[in-house]
């Protein structure tokens, strides 16, 4: 690119001695020219005179132009225009040639004639990507056009250039519904464009650079792509990756040595009985657990107080279930019911019958009014809060259940060996999935590619929705004829934990394998555990009526790490129970 000098050549001084005038004078070149080194190991710039010199203090394996135009691109996006143009001229490359230049400076001006007449020169290599580009100036043209409000030469844009360069027709038909805009202010609303006074002409230029050769052209913030990307394969080789990775470009990423601080954070004592559950609400702000004796509790991430205790169950709570906006829970019991709690008031809105044996299972769909249920009566119902079951099909004994409504799938472990996956519109079985053993519960991925089964015999397996393939397996904690509740957790998912029946939390690295911590927390069986990214903590419940809360990660939020360990909710713990056998009708199911 050609830009102003600062000053003269005299006047900028990059440490060097300063070259004469009759150097200053010699033609530059364009970085063709080889480099010589004399026998003390100075090596001239390409197109620099015999006496200009430098020192090579290493030898890069990296093509010396493609490194210099880089270093260019990155003083031009920072505003250092004199020390770009130094380098030019000493180094004898140019960030970009004259028809390029050109190219840029009139798209950003909005030059539209000129951008057309350089497009020719700027060596896009094929006919149809020269259409594509010339497409992506049109739009803009013409939606500026029309922000002026000139609707006619818009309409002859379209009408006469346009249509002629795709047969998208669809995108056709919206640029024509935006000549109805009646102001700009409609226009960029409806178009999603910032106009002509905002970045949209950068944009523009952003996307034609992939017509455009990298060597005549460089790739827009080149460098700051080249960071990012060693940042992120830092970050995923990182085995014990949990904490974001800063944008420090002096040392390399490495996390702490350890998942989870040494410690926990707060135990929670509230329940009389063993807790077979435990969720956090979509934005962190609660913890709802569930227990044994037949009630739900609703604790405050602040602080760990308790906030609710929801009572109403005739039978054991084993499930439970958040509205997508938080403001509702969803509880499911052995009394073969499913009720809604107002989150605010802690009331009971509304109690479901319809199931003819445990409800097992209970997840809301994309709004705060359906939901779908899974019992052992071999029923699945879609529920509405204001016109109870609106749908329902048999299925086999419903042992567990999860639902991508990414995919739009539900999955649906059976109370022996298989997932059973259905449609989830219409609720249309398509095919299954099949595991050597008994399978105790499901948990499925933030991005719904994933799924893990934990299943009777201790192991723990990792199936790739897409390929329908088991993918990984984890192993190392005790698992028998209990419900154990697994997830994953962690930055991008990127553990996986679960409770082992000696009391002990488990985590792995999911892409390796890897055990990582054995964390010991509780003084029975871990029946389930449950991630928040919003509330920066893992929660385990166990059968010794507690729930234990570890800090998400070294270097989590300060008010989180530093909450006094001795705040525990001292709520009501006077009642224990027996260690019997029958901890849940759902788990006698699959014996």
């Amino acid at each position: 690119m050609t830009l102003p000098l600062g000053g003269s050549a005299n006047n900028i001084s990059n440490g060097h001695t300063s070259s004469s005038e009759h150097q200053d004078s010699q033609p530059l070149s364009n970085g063709n020219s080889s480099s010589t080194s004399n026998n003390n190991g100075l090596c001239r710039f390409p197109g620099q005179p015999q006496q200009t010199s430098r020192t090579c203090l290493r030898k890069s394996p990296y093509n010396e132009e493609q490194v210099v135009r880089l270093i260019m691109q990155e003083l031009h996006d920072r505003g250092f225009v004199d020390t770009l143009n130094l380098l030019e001229r000493e180094s004898g490359f140019t960030l970009e040639d004259e028809p390029i230049s050109r190219f840029r400076a009139s798209i950003l001006a909005g030059n539209w004639s000129e951008v057309e007449h350089t497009l020719s020169s700027i060596g896009i290599d094929s006919e149809e990507n020269r259409n594509a580009a010339l497409f992506a100036i049109k739009k803009q043209q013409f939606l500026e056009l029309l922000e002026d409000r000139k609707l006619k030469q818009a309409l002859l844009i379209l009408q006469n250039e346009l249509s002629t360069l795709t047969q998208d027709i669809p995108q056709l038909h919206r640029l024509s519904s935006l000549l109805m805009c009646p102001s700009p202010e409609e226009l960029r609303t409806a178009a999603s464009w910032d106009g002509s006074e905002g970045r949209s002409r950068f944009s523009v230029l952003e996307s034609l650079q992939s017509y455009i050769s990298p060597g005549k052209m460089v790739p827009v913030h080149r460098m700051e792509t080249l960071f990012n990307q060693a940042i992120e394969w830092q970050s995923e080789v990182c085995e014990r990756h949990v904490v974001p990775a800063d944008h420090d470009l002096y040392t390399d990423h490495v996390c702490a040595s350890s998942v989870f601080p040494p410690e926990l954070l707060i135990t929670l004592r509230g329940h009389t009985d063993e807790v077979w559950y435990v969720a956090f609400s979509p934005d962190g702000r609660y913890l709802a657990s569930a227990s044994r004796d037949k009630t739900c509790i609703l604790w405050s991430t602040k602080d760990y107080s308790l906030v609710h205790k929801l009572e109403g169950h005739e039978g054991e709570v084993s499930y439970l279930s958040w509205s997508p906006n938080g403001k509702y829970l969803l509880s499911a019991s052995t009394d073969k019911t499913i009720r809604l709690w107002n989150v605010a008031s802690g009331e009971c809105m509304q109690t479901f019958t319809g199931h003819e044996e445990t409800a097992s299972s209970c997840k809301w769909l994309d709004d705060e009014d359906r939901f779908i249920t899974g019992s052992m009566d071999q029923k699945i119902l879609i529920w509405s809060t204001k016109s109870n079951i609106i749908k329902q099909i048999s299925s086999p004994r419903v042992h567990d259940m999860v639902i991508s409504l990414e995919c739009g799938l539900l999955l649906a472990a059976d109370n022996r060996t298989s997932i059973h996956v259905y449609d989830l519109s219409t609720l249309t079985f398509l095919y299954k999935l099949e595991e050597p053993t008994a399978i105790m519960s499901l948990a499925l991925s933030s991005d719904s590619k994933y799924c893990l089964t934990e299943l009777r015999n201790g192991s723990l397996h990792m199936w790739d929705l897409e390929t329908r393939t088991r993918v990984r397996d984890f192993s190392g904690h005790i698992q028998g004829s209990y419900v154990i509740r697994c997830t994953f957790a962690g930055l991008e998912d990127r553990f996986v934990a679960t409770g082992s029946e000696d009391g002990t939390l488990f985590v792995w690295n999911r892409k390796t394998g890897r055990l990582l911590e054995r964390l010991k927390s509780h003084t029975k069986s871990i029946n389930g555990c449950a991630w928040s990214d919003q509330a920066a903590a893992l929660a385990t419940a166990a059968d010794d009526k507690t729930i234990c809360i570890w800090p998400a990660y070294r270097g989590a939020p300060s008010d989180l790490i530093s909450k006094n360990k001795t705040s525990q909710n001292l709520a009501s713990s006077s009642t224990s129970s027996a260690d019997g056998d029958d901890k849940s009708m759902i788990s006698n199911a699959a014996q």
